[in-house]
């Protein structure tokens, strides 16, 4: 289960941070960097989890 958790994290949260500019350059609002850096950055943690714990999982 915790497998799954960790890829649904990794490609939800990386998927946020690619689109989440393209949104809001769509709608007219300023794109806010550095939610896009913790988006993507939770992203990267969650797939390093992944793969440094897939014996465990």
């Amino acid at each position: 289960m915790m497998r799954v958790l960790l890829t649904w994290g990794a490609v939800g949260f990386l998927m946020a941070a690619l689109l989440d500019p393209l949104w809001a350059w769509g709608l007219g609002r300023p794109i806010s960097w550095s939610r896009d850096l913790l988006l993507a950055l939770g992203g990267i943690l969650c797939f390093y989890a992944r793969v440094r714990f897939r014996d465990l999982l």
